[in-house]
This record gives C-alpha cells, structure tokens and sequence, in this order.
C-alpha cells in the first residue's frame, strides 16, 4: 500500500511539469500564414498563456482570433482550456489578405472581440493603432499594454470591458475614437497624454467608477457624451485650449462638485451638464452658446455669472432648485422655453438689454422670484411665462412690449400691482388666474380684448380700469373676483360672454355700453350684493335665463334709457327682471 502511494505520487510529480507546459506556451513563427503548423489542433485549445513571435498575417491572426475568443471547452478533450493571456509583443502585422485583410502594422478590426476569459493582453510593440472593437466586450481583461508607437485608439476598441480597472495611454498618441472606453464600468482614473488631440464621442461615457481624469492633451471639444453617466467623477482638468462642451458631455456625472471651464468657450451643448445633482460651483467667464437643457436638474448649483452669451436653448437651468443668482451679459435676444421653470430658490436674475422674446414657462414656478427688471427691448412674452412665481411682488412690463401669452402670471399669488406701459392688444385666458394679492390694474389704451378667465379669482382686485379701446370680455374673466365693487364697461364693447362676472360677490354697481348687443350666460350670475345696473344701450342686449341669475333682483335696480323701458318689458328675458327704470328716475 506504501509503495503504491509512492508511485502515485511520482507520476503527479512527473505529469505537473507537463501540465503547466500544455497551460503556457511561446510559439516563433519565421514566415506569414505558418501558425498553424506551430499550434496544431491537439494542442491549440489546451494553452491558456500564449506567445507568439514572428511574422503574422491575416490567416495567422483569423487562427489567433479563434483560440482568444473561444468561449467553451470541448468536455470530452482532456486538458483543454481557455486563453486567459495573450502576449504579442514581438510579433509583427503583416499586409496581406488570406484569412482576414491585414495592413503592415495595423490590428484587424473586433480581433479580439468578444474574449471573455482573456485577462491579460500585451500588443505588437510596432503597431500604429488598437483597431475598432479590438477587446469589445472582453468582461474579464484587467490588463492592457499598449505600445508607445500607437497613434490611435479605435472606436468601441475597449467597450464593455468591465473588469479593466486602469490603463495607460501611449505618449504619442492622438486621436481616441467614439465609445473606445465605454461602460469600462471599473476604470477609476486616466491621463490623457499631451500628444491628444481628438477625443470622440462618448469615449468614456458610463464608466461609473471613473473617478478622476488628467487631460493633458491640446483638444479643442470635448466631445458629446464624453463623460456621460461617469457617476464617480470628482476631479477633472479641462485644458484652455477647449472651446466646446458637446452635448450630454457631463451628463448625470452625479459626483462632480466643481469644475473650472477655460475662460472662453464657443459652446457648451445641450444637456452638457443635466442632472449633475452634486455640481455647486462652475467656473465660466465666456460663452458664447448655451444649450438645450444644459444645466437642466444641476440641483446643487447655486449662482451663474456668464458674458458673451449670444444664444441659450430651452430648458437651459431648469430645475436647478438651489440656484439663487443668474447674472446674463452678452447679445442674447431671447429667453428659451423653461429656461428657469422650477428654480424655486431663484431670487435675482439679470438678462442682457438686447433680449426681445421671453419664451413659454421660461421662469414657471420661480417661487422666491420677488421682482424682475425686464429688458426694455423686450417685445413679446410667451405663454405661461412666470406662472407660479408665488412670490413675485411687482413687475413692470415695458413699453416695447406688444404681445403677452396665455397663463403669463397665472397663480401668481402675491402679485400686489403691475404695471403695463407696453402696446399690448390683448388680455390672454388665464393671463391672471388666482392672483389673489392683485388689489388693482390699470390695462393699457391698446388692449382690446380680455381672455377667458383672464383674471379669475383675483379676490383682492377691488377695481380695474378698462381702455375705450376694449372690444371684447372673454368668459369667466372676472370670475370670483370677491373684491371687486365696481366696472364701467368701455362703449366699444359689443359682447360680454359668459360666466364674465360671475361670483363677483361684493360687486355693487355696473355700467353697461351704448352698443352692447348680447351679455351671455351667467355673466353676472351670483353677484350678490349687485345694486345698481346702468344700461346705456336703447335696444335691449340679448340676456339669457342664467345671465343674472342668484342675485337680489328685489333690490337691484336696472337703469335704461329714456324712453326704452317699453322696449326692454317686450323682450321675454328682460321682462322677468322686476325693477327696470327710465333714467328720468334718477
């Protein structure tokens, strides 16, 4: 039994040798296309370290390609296994077109695409690129030894592989294509040589460990989506020598606190800095163009000093609900849609002189927005522009101003006065909605018409002052307003639609014009402490059943025209009303 175990143990120590040979192996090739003769089959798929010397073509790296990414082992082989290392460092790419097409120095595109055992890789130390999709998608590499003769690394080159966890970049390299490092998921840091001069898009882009980046290089962008999603990123130094932030440059890079971008900058892209939730400090003196959504959800951020800046996409700051100051200077003529919706800590904003348009929801829910200067060369203001700015005091509208839109200062709950100077043609629906602190308005001369629920529940309007020029009352205008006592509808006014009065409960007194022609349902309907009607007009207005209805008709006075009161008891509507008096009654 003794000796029995003895010539066991020998032939283990016999075999062990053998197997670490079979596990690792050097192969020297003299000529092109003759690798296969060195790894016949029986041995191929039984090496796990692998080194290969010599000259290689195409026919000799299709074979090397077939042994890296070989993913399963044949159960029925004995001792086959995977490659874990391929070491190429003193092979030599040779042009040619058997197996697959080769240039002298250059690695086949996706070569090693795809190796998911391969862990370590050192590459021919004369070649002049990592060629695109190279080690896509190669999940367990860790190491990566890229000579200093590479120019470029290509597109996709190293995606996805998601247990590199650094790499050093060759210091004559100059150009790294679109995605070569993305979802590198355990990169935690790279310097980028000074040779760079080309980063692409989406380079690094969800490396989520990435953490801090060195460029040293002279690049002039940096690219879209560069650092996307680098959720990890705390420090990062921009050379001077960049004049653009592409679009999603920065974007969801939740960690980074600060940043410092060159003094002066063509453009920073659309949705470059968005949902950098931890980002409280950027340095930006000059810039020309700011995009789309590109500080959308910054919600640390708390001022923005900027000259220069000629354009700025919707969306620009929205939701940056920490910023206090924006100070614009620059040739900007116009404020995109949402700009600042929902910055709700927004206390002082300064835009240039030259801007001219103020778009939808630009400030929309600005709620410690006090007061505004508005430019004097402002001409229009879009819909929705600051409604829910619930703190907003006073605001002057200027004297270009000619067109306001929908909703403009809706649910503007402590808006005290305003004060319109510009030539504006209409009142639009909703334009005063729920401003319950607005105690009184005087509209301009230009204004004909009055929208829909223009000023609905303005209970603390206690008068308006409409212009002669007024043409047209939209429905529900005045509904609600519980304050106001009185209204002298212009001459000009042929319709009073309905609802426009309604509710309007401490409403004592109302005149009526010369040419009024109809007053629809439940214009005055539920004004209850309505007294005194003066109708100016000789032909009874079309009325309806709800027109005045809930109102103390015992007790409220309908005052015509003299002579006219015959007119007015033939009309079926009118007849109903019990104390209708000719102005001789006076």
């Amino acid at each position: 039994m003794r000796n029995d175990m003895k010539k066991l143990f020998t032939i283990i120590a016999i075999l062990m040798p053998l197997m670490a040979m079979a596990q690792s192996k050097n192969v020297s090739v003299d000529s092109v296309g003759t690798l296969a003769r060195q790894l016949p089959e029986d041995v191929r798929f039984k090496v796990a370290e692998l080194k290969v010397t010599g000259p290689l073509d195409g026919s000799d790296l299709k074979l090397l390609q077939q042994i890296v990414t070989r993913n399963k082992t044949n159960k029925k082989v004995a001792d086959e296994c995977l490659v874990t290392s391929i070491d190429l460092s003193e092979a030599v790419i040779m042009e040619g077109k058997a197996g697959m097409k080769t240039e002298n120095n250059t690695l086949p595109s996706g070569l090693f695409s795809g190796a998911k055992s391969l862990v370590k890789a050192i590459l021919p130390k004369n070649i002049l690129n990592v060629s695109r999709n190279c080690f896509d998608n190669c999940p367990a590499l860790v190491e990566v030894t890229i000579p200093e003769t590479v120019l470029t690394i290509g597109s996709n080159a190293f995606s996805d592989c998601t247990s590199l966890t650094e790499i050093r970049l060759p210091n004559l390299l100059t150009t790294i294509e679109h995605d070569a490092f993305e979802q590198c998921t355990s990169l935690t840091a790279i310097d980028i040589p000074e040779s760079v001069v080309t980063l692409e898009n989406d380079v690094f882009g969800g490396c989520t460990a990435l953490a801090k980046v060195n460029i040293q290089g002279n690049i002039t962008s940096i690219a879209s989506g560069t650092f996307r999603q680098c959720e990890a990123l705390t420090e990062i130094s921009i050379p001077e020598s960049v004049k653009s932030v592409g679009n999603n440059a920065f974007r969801d890079c939740k960690s980074l606190k600060a940043i410092n971008l060159p003094d002066e900058l063509d453009e920073i892209g659309s949705s470059a800095f968005e949902k950098c939730s931890s980002l409280d400090s950027i340095g930006i003196n000059k810039v020309g163009k700011i995009g789309s959504n590109a500080f959308e959800d910054c919600s640390s951020l708390q001022t923005i000093e900027v000259e220069g800046v000629s354009k700025m996409g919707n969306g620009a700051f929205e939701k940056c609900i920490s910023l206090k100051t924006i100070n614009l200077q620059g040739s900007l003529d116009e404020i995109g849609m949402e700009t600042f919706a929902g910055c709700g800590n927004l206390k002082k904003v300064t835009l240039p002189n030259g801007v001219k348009k103020i778009e939808s929801r630009a400030f929309e829910a600005c709620k410690s927005l006090e007061t505004l200067d508005l430019p004097t060369s402002l001409t229009k203001m879009n819909d929705h522009v600051f409604e829910g700015c619930s703190g907003l005091k006073f605001i002057v509208i200027p004297n270009m101003v000619k067109s306001m839109g929908n909703s403009i200062f809706e649910e503007c709950t402590s808006l005290d006065s305003i004060k319109i100077q510009g030539f504006i043609e209409e009142i639009e629906s909703d334009a005063f909605r729920h401003c319950h602190s607005l105690r009184s308005i005087t509209l301009p001369v230009s204004v004909k018409k009055i929208g829909s629920k223009a000023f609905e529940e303005c209970s603390a309007l206690t008068s308006v002052t409409l212009p002669i020029t007024l043409l047209s009352i939209g429905s529900g205008a005045f509904l609600k307003c519980s304050s106001l006592q009185e209204i002298v509808i212009p001459a000009a006014v042929k319709d009073i639609n309905s609802d426009a009065f309604r509710e309007c409960s401490s409403l004592a007194r109302v005149e009526l014009p010369v040419g009024l022609k109809s007053i629809d349902g439940g214009a005055f309907s539920k004004c209850v402490s309505l007294r005194e009607v003066k109708m100016n007009a000789p032909m009874p207005p079309k009325i309806s059943s709800s027109t005045f209805k809930d109102i103390v008709l015992g007790v409220c006075k309908f005052y015509v025209p003299q002579g006219c009161k015959a007119l007015y008891m033939k009309d079926k509507q009118w007849v109903k009303i019990p104390q209708i008096l000719e102005r001789t009654a006076l």
